[in-house]
């Protein structure tokens, strides 16, 4: 016990051999690139300048703090983005409605709080997977906060001393609301380093097992860091809203992955158990003066992005390089999720059979409402809008079952569809020009298989960077314009073949079944439950596990260039934004269709149950008319509601079994 709740930092502290280039790689880096920026660019070094990037910074570094307790515990949250919204959302209205600042910030801290508290309760108390349970509340708080701008013409004027304070008040020189988020961030140090709660998180993330055998109470601990990760979030909310001025619909959109990468650009990683909240605060002064030189450098945002997303991976890199002899498992970012692999061939079915119930739950209540949603051209429409979604999913869970997490498909989509367009419009043949759109969606996969494999890097954070720069690639080549792509392709894609399908139906069957050939009648199937199950049988048995990874995810980008074509053409051009969110869409489809993030468990049947399940909640959405507001609000309810459905059934299941 008293080894477990020993001090983080004598813990992880490297031996007396290594170097302090070793043990703070991102310290000295972040030292050299403020020397760098000062030398080649005088004004970054001028005391405005700094106290432009402490205010810049102060909102990130809170939201890096949020994430930071909830990937100590092994665990992940992607609805920050959507609670900073909804907490400045809520102090906006607060405002508006004449109450007293002091009461708004409360309640949009309330906010953060009532979001952790229901993320815990849905993660710990019914075991879901954090990643599918964040990714629900995601969408539907980003969608109450929509509905309630609405209520205000989509949008919110911020006005009150607090936040005016917050917003332009300095205490000798610092900016309020940068020494509110130092505040908060040593408030957040002691807690991790001078308690018993601290060491307490420290132990369940670093060994769960162990912590749960020396009597911690592992379940109430991960609970208490979401809530405290909500609360952490609604803060940053405060602090975004005093510094806009003005709440609109766009706020906190894709936050969540920037407060990923600060953390992971401190640490090299989502490290759980060994986080220092040191490393939190370099990585998001790196980000934010890389940010801001670019600024004063001219660089257009669309390249910041993508400078963002290679400064990550590249940090990354650096510090596994500096690691030496390290020989820890790739891992995914989460320690803790569901499965189904405990429960026997009748289990899986049952549980199963709630999702495919909820489906035809879903039909029922759409056809009942909206009398088209039955007939057959709905039917055709409903295949043909989400066949790139059925196409990916299924490199998606070949990625899940290997602890090969991607989350940049839709960014990869991205630029294939703008390198094929690119090339079309400099007058090369249509057919080597879909060839090069498909070259730039591999090459993406192999420079991230090549990373992974070789260095073991987590394939979440370095498909994360990819997610950044790819898109940000994308939108840059373009200047953020849509290129028209060769007439006839288009309409070969969007010509029917039979029953009025296009060639889009029988690609999601090709794919399908390319799937299970791969996964249950090839030795690479093999492989891959193996390396997702324990990565230490694939090392025994004298494979390469860095040529497997890499062949992996090479697969995986194969069902990504499929995609890509579907979707060039079908939407007939090079949209930069094109496949945004798909990649969240894919990973819910694969986890409702019982695949652990974990890794080694997952059938590709069960996956087809959950894309059914997206494509009928799509189109039955899409066909009701309603705003995007409404849209995600219902669509993240709905999804949350089949969560505990599933779980439930899941635990019954299991009692029956013991009975």
């Amino acid at each position: 016990m008293a080894m477990l709740l020993s001090r983080p930092s004598d813990r992880n502290r490297p031996g007396f051999g290594i170097g302090v280039l070793a043990r703070h790689p991102m310290l000295f880096a972040a030292i050299v690139l403020a020397i760098l920026f000062v030398a080649t660019a005088p004004v970054f070094g001028s005391p405005a300048n700094l106290a432009n990037i402490l205010r810049q910074s102060a909102s990130i570094l809170v939201l890096g703090l949020a994430m930071a307790l909830v990937v100590l515990i092994g665990g992940i949250d992607l609805s920050v983005g959507s609670v900073v919204l909804a907490s400045a959302t809520i102090a906006g209205i607060v405002l508006t409605e004449g109450f007293d600042p002091a009461f708004a910030v409360l309640a949009a801290v309330g906010v953060g709080c009532v979001v952790g508290a229901f993320n815990a309760a849905m993660i710990e108390g019914l075991g879901i997977s954090p990643v599918i349970v964040t990714l629900g509340t995601m969408i539907a708080v980003r969608g109450f906060s929509l509905v309630a701008l609405g209520w205000y013409h989509s949008w919110v004027e911020i006005k009150g001393p607090v936040f005016s304070d917050l917003a332009r008040g300095t205490l000798a020189g610092i900016p309020l609301d940068a020494i509110v988020a130092f505040g908060l961030t040593v408030l957040v140090w002691f807690v991790l380093t001078r308690t018993t709660l601290g060491r307490a998180w420290h132990a369940t993330g670093d060994a769960p097992v162990a912590a749960r055998l020396a009597g911690l109470r592992v379940r109430w601990l991960r609970a208490g860091a979401y809530i405290g990760c909500g609360m952490l979030a609604g803060a940053a909310g405060v602090l975004v809203a005093a510094r806009t001025g003005l709440i609109s619909p766009s706020i906190g959109q894709g936050l969540e992955f920037f407060a990923i990468a600060v953390v992971a650009l401190g640490a090299g990683g989502l490290p759980a158990g060994r986080l220092r909240i040191s490393q939190l605060v370099v990585g998001t002064l790196i980000l934010m003066m890389v940010f801001n030189y670019m600024t004063i450098r001219g660089v257009p945002g669309t390249w910041q992005t993508t400078v963002t997303g290679l400064l990550l991976l590249g940090a990354m890199v650096a510090g596994r390089m500096l690691e030496r002899g390290t020989t820890s498992d790739v891992a995914n970012g989460v320690a803790h999720g569901d499965a189904d692999a405990d429960l026997s061939p009748t289990g899986r079915r049952m549980v199963q059979g709630v999702l495919a119930g909820a489906t035809l739950l879903l039909v029922v209540l759409f056809a009942i409402i909206n009398p088209r949603f039955a007939t057959w051209p709905n039917v055709v429409a409903l295949v043909e809008q989400n066949a790139v979604l059925a196409i990916v999913s299924v490199g998606a869970m070949i990625g899940i079952v290997s602890r090969s997490i991607d989350v940049a498909p839709g960014s990869v989509i991205a630029l294939g569809t703008v390198a094929a367009a690119l090339a079309v419009r400099h007058g090369v043949p249509m057919p080597l020009a879909l060839v090069i759109g498909i070259v730039a969606c591999l090459a993406v996969y192999g420079f991230n298989g090549i990373i992974v494999g070789r260095l073991r890097l987590d394939p979440l954070i370095v498909t994360l960077a990819a997610w950044i720069w790819a898109r940000g690639l994308a939108v840059s080549l373009t200047n953020a314009s849509t290129i028209p792509f060769d007439p006839g392709f288009v309409s070969l894609v969007n010509t029917p073949i039979a029953f009025g399908f296009t060639v889009s139906a029988p690609l999601i069957v090709v794919a399908f079944i390319a799937g299970w050939m791969i996964l249950r009648r090839t030795a690479l199937g093999v492989r891959i439950y193996a390396i997702g199950g324990d990565p230490r049988m694939v090392r025994q048995a004298g494979i390469d596990e860095g040529r497997l990874r890499l062949t992996i995810l090479a697969v995986m980008g194969l069902f990504t260039a499929t995609g890509m074509l579907v979707m060039l053409g079908r939407l007939g051009a090079a949209a930069p934004t094109a496949g945004f969110g798909l990649e969240l869409d894919a990973i819910v489809a694969v986890i409702l269709g019982g695949a652990s993030f974990q890794g080694g468990s997952g059938r590709l049947r069960d996956t087809a149950v959950g894309v059914v399940f997206l494509a009928i909640l799509n189109n039955g959405l899409s066909g009701l008319q309603m705003g995007d507001a409404q849209f995600f609000l219902i669509k993240g309810t709905i999804i949350l509601a089949a969560l505990p459905l599933r779980a439930l059934a899941r635990v019954s299941v299991v009692r029956r079994g013991r009975t």
